[in-house]
C-alpha cells in the first residue's frame, strides 16, 4: 500500500522559537510576542507572524490579531478583542440560559462597526451588529464583556432579525418562569429610546406570551409601553398578509403560530 507523508511547511530557526512559544495560546497578537521576544527587531518579529500565518500555523482575525485554531475556545474573547463592544443577542441568550440551540455565530454589538467574519479552521463566525443607541447594560467576564439579561432581550426586540420572534419569546418566557429578569431594569431601556414601533412591538409580544404561555409580567410595563404608542406599524418590515392588533396598532403579518411555536 502507497504510503503518503505528512509534509510541514518549514520553519526558520527563528519562526521555530516562536512557534514553540506560540503553540500553547489560542490567542496572539504582535504585542504579546513583543513582550516575549523583546530582543528581536520589531518588523522582524512582525514578518514572523505573518511567516506562521502564511505556513498555516495560525490564522489571522484582523491586522495584528491570530488565532490558533485547533486550541480556540474562547471564541467570545477573540470576537471582544477584534473589535469594541459587548456579546449580545444569541450569544448572550445562550450565555444566560435562555436558549438551548447552537449558533455557530457569535454575536457582538458595536457603536458603528458592521461586518461578518468567517474563523477560518473553526466552524464559527463573528457578526458585528452595529446599535447606535445608549451603549450601556453589559457585565464583565474575565476579558469578555456580555449584555445583561435585561439587554440582551432589550436588544433582541430592536434587532429581531438576527435572533428570530420564536427564540425571542422563548427567552422571554425562560427569563421570567427563573426570576432572571428584572422588570424595572428593562423598561429604562424602552425609556432611553425615542422609537415608539419598538415599544409597540414589544408590548404585543409580550401580551401574546402573557395570554398563551401565562407567564408573569408587572402591569406597570404594559402601562408604559401602552402610551407609547403613535401610528401603526407592522410586525417584520414585509408586505405579507397581516391581522391588525386594534389595542397595539401592530399589522401582526407573522403570526402566533411563528411567533409562539413552542
Amino acid at each position: 500500500m502507497k504510503k503518503f507523508m505528512v509534509i510541514k511547511n518549514y520553519l526558520t530557526k527563528e519562526e521555530q522559537k516562536v512557534w514553540e512559544y506560540l503553540k500553547e495560546k489560542e490567542i496572539v497578537d504582535n504585542e504579546l510576542v513583543n513582550q516575549i521576544f523583546p530582543e528581536i527587531n520589531r518588523n522582524k518579529r512582525n514578518k514572523i507572524i505573518h511567516n506562521l500565518y502564511k505556513k498555516g500555523y495560525i490564522q489571522r482575525a484582523r491586522k495584528d490579531l491570530y488565532y490558533n485554531p485547533e486550541l480556540l475556545d474562547s471564541f467570545y474573547t477573540l470576537a471582544s478583542e477584534f473589535k469594541k463592544g459587548y456579546v449580545g443577542l444569541n450569544s448572550a441568550l445562550r450565555y444566560h440560559n435562555l436558549i438551548r440551540h447552537e449558533d455557530f455565530t457569535i454575536f457582538i454589538i458595536t457603536q458603528g462597526f458592521q461586518k461578518k467574519i468567517e474563523l477560518n479552521g473553526t466552524r464559527y463566525a463573528i457578526q458585528f451588529v452595529p446599535l447606535h443607541n445608549n451603549f450601556t447594560g453589559f457585565i464583565k467576564r474575565d476579558r469578555t464583556y456580555i449584555s445583561t439579561v435585561e439587554r440582551t432581550l432589550f436588544d433582541c426586540m430592536i434587532k429581531p432579525q438576527f435572533v428570530g420572534f420564536s427564540n425571542i419569546t422563548k427567552a422571554f418566557y425562560e427569563a421570567s418562569i427563573n426570576k432572571k429578569i428584572n422588570w424595572q431594569e428593562f423598561i429604562k431601556y424602552f425609556k432611553l429610546t425615542k422609537n415608539n414601533s419598538l415599544c409597540q412591538r414589544t408590548g404585543y409580544i409580550l401580551d401574546l406570551l402573557k395570554k398563551y404561555k401565562r407567564i408573569k409580567i408587572p402591569v406597570f410595563i404594559f402601562d408604559y409601553l401602552l402610551k407609547r404608542i403613535k401610528n401603526p406599524v407592522k410586525l417584520i418590515p414585509l408586505k405579507i398578509k397581516s391581522k391588525f392588533n386594534k389595542k397595539w396598532k401592530i399589522q401582526d403579518n407573522l403570526g402566533k403560530e411563528n411567533i409562539i411555536p413552542w
